[in-house]
């Protein structure tokens, strides 16, 4: 038994502060978003945890891209479609997942188009006409 005089050894891993402030501005929306496409909230948080996991290993690819944030809603959906069950499954059958998931954020989640471009990791010029695309599909169907 070796003695510690009271001392313990601890290592503090550190997020950098961007890749914190990353997490805190985009947080909410994707468990909102999760929580819909898996319809129970504890599984939403999860998968948004896990998704975060993935992004942190990928930080310093993130920051060399071209949008960190599209990166991030990229693996967030891979991980929301594998696990969805609910989620709107008439919107995701009707319409391409990209705008079913901006008819989601938009309408039945109630975010800005602003801020839905933002969660994406879109411009808000391509938002718009993603959603745009999505309407008119959606009333063609």
């Amino acid at each position: 038994m070796a003695a510690t005089d009271g001392c313990q050894a601890t290592v503090e891993i550190g997020m950098p502060a961007p890749f914190a402030a990353f997490c805190l501005h985009h947080l909410d929306v994707y468990i909102l978003y999760a929580t819909a496409r898996v319809g129970d909230g504890r599984q939403a948080r999860a998968l948004v945890e896990a998704t975060l996991g993935d992004l942190a290993m990928l930080w310093a690819e993130a920051l060399e891209s071209p949008s960190p944030a599209a990166l991030a809603w990229r693996l967030l959906t891979a991980r929301t479609n594998h696990a969805a069950t609910v989620s709107s499954p008439a919107l995701y059958r009707v319409l391409p997942a990209p705008q079913a998931d901006a008819v989601l954020l938009r309408y039945r989640l109630g975010l800005s188009p602003d801020r839905a471009a933002d969660a994406m990791g879109w411009q808000p010029g391509e938002f718009a006409y993603v959603l745009k695309a999505a309407v008119r599909a959606g009333a063609a169907a």
